[in-house]
């Protein structure tokens, strides 16, 4: 793939940004880009496996950079993103299932984060 000055912007907020962002939010910060490119441009990036795109049940699917894998856990009050690691390997072993290969482990959790769970005590 060949790197563009527009890909090199995209990926320059993605991996300047703390957390995932929507398509819609690297276009608040690059809005000299076309909406519709930056999307095709994170597409690109998913399928050549520079970037990942998450579904963490939002209106918009949000892209980040990850320079090792890990997972999420969400907020249902805040909908504050935790990452989190865990071994896959014990992972991928307890949830075999028969006649299934396990190519890829996300696991996302929802739940009350820290903030949270004191203000509801």
């Amino acid at each position: 793939m060949r790197i563009t000055k527009h890909r090199q912007e995209i990926l320059d907020v993605l991996d300047h940004s703390e957390e995932a962002l929507s398509a819609s939010a690297i276009h608040a910060s690059l809005p000299h880009i076309n909406l519709a490119t930056i999307y095709r441009n994170l597409e690109s990036f998913v399928e050549a496996g520079t970037i990942t795109k998450l579904n963490l049940g939002g209106e918009e699917a949000q892209y980040e950079i990850q320079d090792e894998p890990h997972h999420h856990a969400i907020c249902n009050e805040c909908n504050k993103v935790i990452h989190f690691t865990v071994d896959d390997e014990k992972l991928v072993k307890e949830f075999a299932l028969p006649g299934f290969l396990i190519t890829n482990l996300e696991v996302t959790l929802r739940g009350t984060c820290a903030t949270h769970k004191t203000k509801t005590k």
